[in-house]
């Protein structure tokens, strides 16, 4: 049985989201709860990129 750390699911929650939303950070932000600027550091932490967004 696998445990995911906290980090990981925290990531998973914010690319399900920002799919959701189809990269919409503010209704990101909404639907999260959090500040955008936030979504926006969460982003950055957890090194996410858009899909058709090169590396």
């Amino acid at each position: 049985m696998e445990i995911k750390t906290l980090r990981d699911k925290e990531q998973e929650l914010i690319e399900e989201v920002l799919t959701k939303t189809d990269w919409n950070l503010e209704k990101a932000s909404r639907l999260l709860q959090i500040s955008l600027s936030q979504v926006k550091k969460k982003i950055r932490e957890h090194g996410l990129n858009k899909p058709d967004e090169p590396v």
